[in-house]
C-alpha cells in the first residue's frame, strides 16, 4: 500500500488520508491505537477499494459503509494507491448509498 484516502466512510464523516509510503520508509509499520481510533476502518477501506466489499461480517453490509455522521452533500468514496511488481495502481470506489434528490423550490 502507498496511500489511502476516504471520505464519509465508516464512522468518519470527513476526509481522511493515510500515507503508507511515508509510514513504511524504514520498513515494517504497525497500525495501533485505542478502541475506536479507526484501525479497522482503514483496513475496511483497503479491502473495499480492492474487492468492492468489506471484509468479514461487514461484507454483507456494504450499504452501511457510509458514515451516519456525513453531510448529505458529502460523497462517500475510497481512493487507494498501491504498488505491485514495480508498477503503481490507483483505485477509486464509492459504495452504493441513498442520495438525496435535488428538488426544485415550490
Amino acid at each position: 500500500p502507498l496511500r489511502i484516502s476516504f471520505s464519509a466512510f465508516g464512522p468518519f464523516p470527513g476526509d481522511h488520508e493515510v500515507d503508507f509510503e511515508r509510514l513504511g520508509q524504514h520498513g515494517l509499520f504497525l497500525i495501533t491505537g485505542p478502541t475506536g481510533a479507526g484501525k479497522t476502518t482503514v483496513l475496511d477501506a483497503v479491502v473495499f477499494a480492492l474487492y468492492g466489499k468489506a471484509a468479514g461480517v461487514r461484507a454483507k453490509h456494504t450499504d452501511r459503509l457510509r458514515s451516519d455522521f456525513a453531510a448529505a452533500t458529502t460523497v462517500t468514496k475510497v481512493d487507494f494507491e498501491f504498488e505491485v511488481g514495480g508498477r503503481r495502481y490507483r483505485i477509486e470506489r464509492s459504495p452504493s448509498y441513498p442520495r438525496r434528490t435535488a428538488r426544485p423550490a415550490a
